[in-house]
């Protein structure tokens, strides 16, 4: 049997998606032509609804927000065998705004979690939720999370706590390896499809980590599995399709 090809993406932010890395991860998808497609979640920004948006937040649109995060999603899932969606903290607002003390804003936010839901049945995907134990998707020896530590340490905590993982959550490519008793494992952030310099973080540090990018490889039958990694130099990406077994 040949192995199954695969891609891994994260944190496209709807909107504020970059639009180089999008036309370049659609290009490769083209070209690699992946079975297996993965995405780890802030397909949507959602900024808006978050808890202390500012006035320039709250007045943006979230119709363009949602235009944009279904048209990648749609795109990116079309041709794929398997689907996945693994929800990202931001795709979250809008599950959280389900709880809010405004009845207005529960009922439309209610509307929104199934028009959410459907648009995710029509990719043929499958959905899970954010959360650090029945967030992880699970592929042979592979495990994938949107990302659920931050800053500097992000790699590490996730390497201990996961194993061998994909993330994304801190728009940066970086991994950190754990001596096991089964050998080395690692996880892998993989960078994001987002613009990496946002409103948010203009006087903020860490976003000079930050880096455009996604994950490919091949998945085995035996579960065991090749990752490459792909990102941004200057305006371009560098990756191999015509993968040759010796």
């Amino acid at each position: 049997m040949k192995p199954t090809p695969f891609v891994i993406v994260g944190d496209s932010h709807g909107d504020m998606i970059d639009p180089v890395t999008e036309k370049a991860v659609m290009a490769f998808i083209k070209d690699f032509k992946p079975k297996i497609r993965i995405h780890l979640g802030d397909a949507f920004d959602f900024r808006n609804l978050r808890k202390g948006a500012s006035d320039e937040e709250k007045a943006d649109s979230l119709m363009d927000d949602w235009d944009m995060g279904s048209t990648f999603l749609r795109q990116f899932f079309d041709g794929g065998n398997q689907n996945y969606f693994l929800r990202g903290n931001h795709d979250e607002r809008l599950y959280d705004l389900q709880g809010s003390a405004t009845g207005v804003m529960r009922d439309y936010a209610t509307d929104s979690v199934k028009r959410f839901e459907g648009h995710i049945r029509k990719c043929k995907a499958k959905m899970l939720p954010y959360d650090s134990r029945i967030g992880i998707l699970r592929l042979g020896h592979l495990k994938c999370i949107h990302g659920y530590a931050s800053g500097k340490s992000a790699a590490a905590v996730h390497a201990r706590v996961y194993r061998h993982c994909i993330f994304g959550h801190t728009h940066t490519i970086e991994s950190y390896p754990v001596e096991t008793d089964e050998g080395q494992k690692e996880s892998r952030g993989i960078g994001a499809l987002c613009k990496i310099d946002m409103p948010y973080n203009s006087r903020q540090t860490n976003k000079l980590r930050h880096n455009n990018g996604w994950a490919y490889g091949l998945m085995f039958d035996d579960g065991t599995y090749q990752i490459w990694q792909c990102n941004r130099l200057g305006d371009n990406f560098y990756a191999s399709t015509g993968i040759k077994t010796y």
